[in-house]
């Protein structure tokens, strides 16, 4: 099979133009350096699913990466015309390794305000997740904002941290734990949720009993109701997901706080750095003023970094 290769009309459907003009935004004359097939990829007026306000790193590959999540543009040394081609062929089946060094371990840039309202969207849909503890079948993000029925976007946060190996995994305590320790780890209107995705249907069928086992053994037992995991999602869902929250490199960790309605305010990578733990502990005190004053003292001084 080529590396290089045409996409089909439908395909071309669904995604918008601007990326095109963003992606020439240098050439005067785009006929003559794109194939009819990426011109008719990119006329389409549909809008892209991706979640609006998160900031790619310019320094990884992600930022390349069109929406669908799979494919970048790359000239044809042959023809001299853009054409498709899998991230994976372009960069190597190991790119992600080699990204998280350019990127610094963030592929996503944390935001340094909140993601205004009118902007924001709603944190994508996954299903099929168990809860650490009782092994409850849950959806996100409904499972996020269940209690909310006033349908109060000031009623709640949620710090959703998300992993899909064991080295993104240990990375989330330093997102959780300074979050916890300001708001408490039992409270209700701040809550840091764990998700962790193993993907493969391999892995829910034969594996799963034993990694959830696992799981409940390694994970204090107030953080489980906490702790979402998924096992084997539809891998076509997956993908819209990923893309939507822009995770292109799963290797690392992946941050969203939420407000009442679910919709991302604020998203970062990788290993929090004190800054950052304070940042979204500000954020998450902006989105839910009447939180503040109703923490007891000892919850509001118990947070290391909050100074």
């Amino acid at each position: 099979t080529s590396t290089m290769m045409m996409i089909s009309t439908n395909t071309a459907k669904r995604l918008p133009r601007t990326i095109l003009f963003q992606h020439h935004r240098h050439n005067k004359n785009l006929c003559a350096t794109t194939s009819p097939s990426i011109h008719r990829f990119f006329s389409s007026s549909n809008s892209s699913q991706r979640v609006p306000g998160i900031q790619v790193n310019p320094a990884s590959i992600g930022s390349q990466i069109l929406p669908g999540g799979k494919e970048i543009i790359k000239k044809d040394p042959k023809t001299g015309l853009d054409r498709m081609i899998l991230t994976e062929r372009a960069y190597g089946h190991f790119w992600m390794i080699n990204d998280l060094t350019k990127a610094g371990n963030k592929p996503i840039l944390s935001n340094t305000s909140l993601i205004p309202a009118d902007q924001a969207q709603v944190f994508p849909p996954l299903m099929d997740f168990r809860v650490l503890d009782t092994d409850e079948s849950v959806d996100v993000p409904s499972y996020f904002i269940r209690n909310n029925r006033a349908d109060d976007p000031t009623a709640q946060c949620t710090l959703v941290t998300m992993a899909y190996k064991d080295y993104g995994y240990k990375l989330l305590p330093s997102w959780t734990d300074p979050f916890e320790e300001a708001f408490g780890a039992g409270n209700k209107r701040a809550k840091a949720m764990r998700l962790s995705i193993t993907e493969g249907k391999f892995t829910k069928m034969l594996l799963s009993s034993i990694m959830k086992r696992n799981s409940r053994n390694t994970t204090p037992s107030h953080l489980q109701p906490q702790t979402l995991l998924c096992f084997g999602p539809d891998e076509k869902e997956l993908k819209a997901f990923n893309d939507s929250l822009r995770i292109h490199n799963t290797l690392t960790a992946h941050v969203y706080l939420l407000d009442g309605l679910g919709r991302v305010r604020f998203a970062g990578s990788g290993e929090a750095s004190e800054e950052e733990a304070k940042r979204v502990v500000k954020f998450a005190k902006e989105l839910t003023p009447r939180l503040t004053a109703d923490l007891e003292p000892t919850e509001r001084k118990g947070y290391r970094y909050n100074k």
